[in-house]
């Protein structure tokens, strides 16, 4: 049946970005379908506007939203969880391996979603859907997938900062 779903899609070459209503399929065994309720705009983003990619593609790799629709193998989640969607998958050793990446067509042609969180509606691999708090504010917790997780990595891992320790972070746009 599929979920009907607005999104961002980038034709390709130097063409406007454009919405488009799509339908996207029904969950494969490990994808989950989303209804979001705010996306974050990273910095890799406006990379790949301004550079050759593949086209077309959908934009957005982090996002809050609630849980629609989990295919069977999916059993961290299940419809009605409140869910940060990232492109950090939340087991890096389940997720080893390709992805499970559905396709929707557009009027630009195919597009392989990944995670496509310039959307209302998204579907993507399970792996990288992660169950939250239901109380979690949702408008500002859409960054968590991506600029909060990136900075406190760089911090954590590159930095070497250790607790009670203090430190100033300067010049890195969202992720700071």
């Amino acid at each position: 049946m599929g979920t009907r779903a607005r999104v961002v899609v980038v034709p390709g070459g130097t063409q406007a970005l454009q919405v488009e209503d799509v339908t996207l399929p029904d969950p494969g065994p490990m994808q989950v379908v989303v209804k979001q309720f705010a996306s974050g705009i990273c910095h890799s983003q406006l990379h790949e506007l301004h550079n050759p990619q593949p086209a077309p593609r959908m934009l957005g790799h982090e996002s809050t939203g609630v849980v629609l629709q989990a295919g069977a193998d999916v059993s961290h989640v299940a419809e009605g969880d409140i869910v940060l969607v990232t492109w950090v998958p939340r087991n890096t050793a389940a997720a080893a391996g390709r992805p499970s990446v559905p396709r929707v067509a557009t009027s630009a042609g195919e597009v392989r979603v990944g995670i496509g969180t310039w959307a209302d509606h998204t579907i993507c691999d399970g792996r990288y859907v992660v169950k939250v708090d239901p109380d979690t504010p949702r408008d500002v917790t859409a960054i968590i997938g991506c600029a909060v997780i990136t900075g406190a990595g760089a911090v954590v891992t590159s930095a070497d900062v250790q607790a009670g320790q203090s430190v100033a972070i300067f010049g890195v746009g969202g992720v700071g």
